[in-house]
């Protein structure tokens, strides 16, 4: 049986993650990872004692952000156009975590399952929103957000970084032509 973390172990926990996404942002994800130990303000045993290494760092930031975008769209769902917008911050998201991406492309099938599982969660209620709008097509899935994500963050993962923001957004355009309805489209 796990114990809950204690308070302050949860607070340096959730500081180690803040901090480890400022810097994998300001620094690329081959940042020495004592920096983001020094930076948050802990030992390097603290990190490691909560990190096992700088993939499951990784993983752990990104599900921040997935959690993160989950709680922005809830926000979102009186808009007809909410599963849209879903995509269009998730755009942003992998374009944003562009090493993070990378990063976690390396782990087994089983660690990528909080992933699909979250960004799955994330969206179906936008979908639903969408769809019972008429502004996205009926016969896309929950399950289809995760071939959508794939397709999304394609460029984030394979270009040179002056190539991602044009192609992430020719990405966008062409995957939300694929999914509007015709009638929502024009």
């Amino acid at each position: 049986m796990t114990r809950p973390l204690r308070q302050d172990a949860a607070h340096r926990r959730e500081n180690l993650l803040l901090t480890a996404e400022r810097v994998f942002a300001r620094d690329g994800l081959d940042v020495p990872l004592h920096v983001i130990a020094e930076e948050a303000g802990v030992g390097r045993a603290t990190l490691y004692r909560n990190f096992a290494d700088r993939s499951e760092l990784a993983l752990a930031v990104f599900l921040k952000q997935i959690d993160e975008l989950a709680e922005r769209t809830k926000a979102q769902l009186a808009d007809p156009d909410a599963f849209v917008w879903f995509l269009e911050q998730m755009t942003a998201l992998m374009l944003s975590s562009a090493g993070l991406s990378s990063a976690i492309r390396d782990l087994k099938d089983e660690a990528l399952a909080p992933i699909r599982q979250g960004l799955k969660k994330a969206g179906a209620e936008a979908l639903a929103v969408s769809q019972a709008a008429g502004r996205i097509r009926g016969d896309l899935t929950a399950e289809d957000i995760r071939v959508i994500a794939l397709m999304l963050g394609a460029p984030a993962r394979t270009v040179q970084v002056n190539d991602r923001v044009a192609l992430s957004q020719r990405s966008l355009e062409l995957v939300l032509d694929a999914v509007r309805l015709r009638a929502a489209a024009q």
